[in-house]
């Protein structure tokens, strides 16, 4: 059965493995000990002098120096690319960056740089930084070393391997998606104000454009956006969804999600997702609260309007982000405070959480 949870290194095999990981240069360093003392020169002058030369033991040991460099730059780009090291690899370690990818040059240079700056203190300095994870007061078991350089150690024989499965939020990408159809006629986003006489003209259409994906890839543009209007200081009632009903508007159509937590919701207008949303009194609003660990999801996380059957997000300046997914499981990041159109068959990410987009 695949292994769809995520599990962080304990702090006794990250410091297993970062002593593993120093056995490579310490022998190194060793062996060029041992090779260059029998080259020390000694020469006796007279009966109270003696000439001791050096020079081959610095060369033997200088040698030694530059091997050991070179296995540590080595090691520097093998765990930046892969999140490998050899302790990694035997203690079933993975170092990932905040969003479960390779996490970088820069990020393992920090790492390292921190844990090298430990050894002031000698043994002890190294090994309080090496478990500071259990220290971790925002339960995410990252160590300091981890939170300057914005890392994970992840424990893949216990859980998953986020580097193998499309990061932190790939379970989502495991479960079948719709494929949307090719063209769909959509409404304008743009509702028109009623007017005193019938109109005849016929609503705006507009077929929908192949939108590039990917990490880094740009939002659609799809005309002008609803403004995301901003949700005040309601506070809703500990252990419960309250839902405020209110009248829909003329054109507005429902949108169904499916949250990863199996929750089959409707929306028709207004909704605020989060840890514990809330909204302004007036504009009333659907509150839907998930539960979140982590507390990656922020306290109002996603503003959700449905308007002719289309559901706009807007990322409210959240901590941890939000994107949309298509159906090959790439992702585009929402922008804070702007809307982004989310279509039938999209997965929406909020955090560590996230829901799937349906047709009502």
């Amino acid at each position: 059965m695949a292994q769809l949870n995520l599990e962080n290194g304990s702090a006794g095999k990250r410091l297993g493995a970062k002593l593993v990981d120093g056995i490579p240069p310490a022998l190194i360093s060793g062996l060029a000990a041992v090779v260059g003392m029998p080259l020390i020169g000694y020469e006796q002058v007279s009966a109270s002098s003696a000439v001791v030369d050096l020079s081959m033991f610095f060369v033997v040991m200088g040698a030694g120096s530059l091997l050991a460099l070179g296995y540590w730059i080595f090691l520097w780009g093998w765990e930046a690319k892969t999140g490998k090291t050899p302790g990694n690899l035997m203690f079933g370690l993975r170092t990932t960056d905040e969003e479960g990818f390779a996490p970088g040059w820069l990020a393992v240079f920090l790492r390292n740089l921190i844990i090298a700056l430990s050894g002031i203190i000698p043994v002890l300095g190294f090994v309080i930084v090496m478990i500071s994870n259990l220290f971790d007061s925002h339960g995410k078991r990252q160590g300091w070393y981890d939170k300057a350089a914005r890392t994970f150690v992840f424990d893949v024989r216990r859980g998953r391997n986020p580097l193998l499965t499309g990061g932190i939020n790939g379970p989502s990408s495991f479960a079948p998606q719709p494929v949307p159809p090719a063209v769909q006629p959509i409404q304008s986003p743009v509702v028109a104000r009623p007017e005193p006489v019938a109109r005849t003209a016929e609503p705006v259409l507009f077929q929908p454009e192949k939108v590039p994906t990917g990490r880094t890839a740009p939002l659609p543009d799809f005309g002008t956006l609803h403004p995301d209007e901003e949700a005040g200081e309601t506070v809703m009632s500990r252990g419960s969804a309250p839902v405020k009903t209110y009248a829909e508007p003329a054109g507005r159509k429902a949108v169904r999600i499916l949250l990863d937590d199996g929750r089959d919701l409707v929306l028709e207008s207004v909704a605020l997702i989060g840890r514990n949303p809330a909204g302004k009194d007036n504009e009333p609003a659907q509150l839907i609260p998930v539960k979140d660990e982590g507390r990656s999801v922020s306290k109002t996380h996603l503003h959700l309007r449905v308007d002719a059957g289309r559901l706009w997000v807007t990322d409210r300046h959240s901590t941890n982000g939000s994107a949309v997914g298509g159906a090959d499981g790439e992702r585009t990041p929402l922008p804070g405070g702007q809307p982004s159109w989310a279509p039938p068959g999209s997965t929406v990410y909020f955090g560590d959480r996230s829901f799937r987009v349906e047709q009502a």
